[in-house]
């Protein structure tokens, strides 16, 4: 992703919903046997030195854990293991897409 990528914070989540800050995030973290564990992380804005990137926190520490642009480095900008399970500011209309779902290499 380009500079130019980067300054432009929309990205959403696995159903195709644009991400805000302030949402609560549900990302899959890994399964064992028949469960599966989970990681609640928070969307902020983080202040860089060029420009202002959209990144997601653990609820409860004020640092931001990683930046979105690195975990949704794919043309539709969606990062693939979360999902928006509370929205923080509900009234705001956000984007929807249609998310494509990539075949594994040989077309299978």
């Amino acid at each position: 992703m380009n500079l130019e990528g980067r300054k432009n914070n929309i990205y959403y989540d696995q159903t195709g919903k644009q991400i805000l800050v302030g949402d609560l995030l549900k990302v899959y973290h890994f399964g064992k046997g028949n469960r599966t564990q989970y990681m609640y992380h928070v969307a902020v804005m983080e202040e860089t030195q060029d420009f202002p990137v959209m990144a997601a926190r653990c609820y409860t520490k004020d640092k931001p854990h990683y930046r979105l642009y690195v975990l949704c480095d794919n043309e539709q900008r969606v990062y693939k293991t979360a999902k928006i399970i509370k929205m923080h500011d509900w009234e705001t209309k956000r984007l929807r897409i249609k998310v494509e779902h990539q075949t594994q290499a040989g077309g299978v």
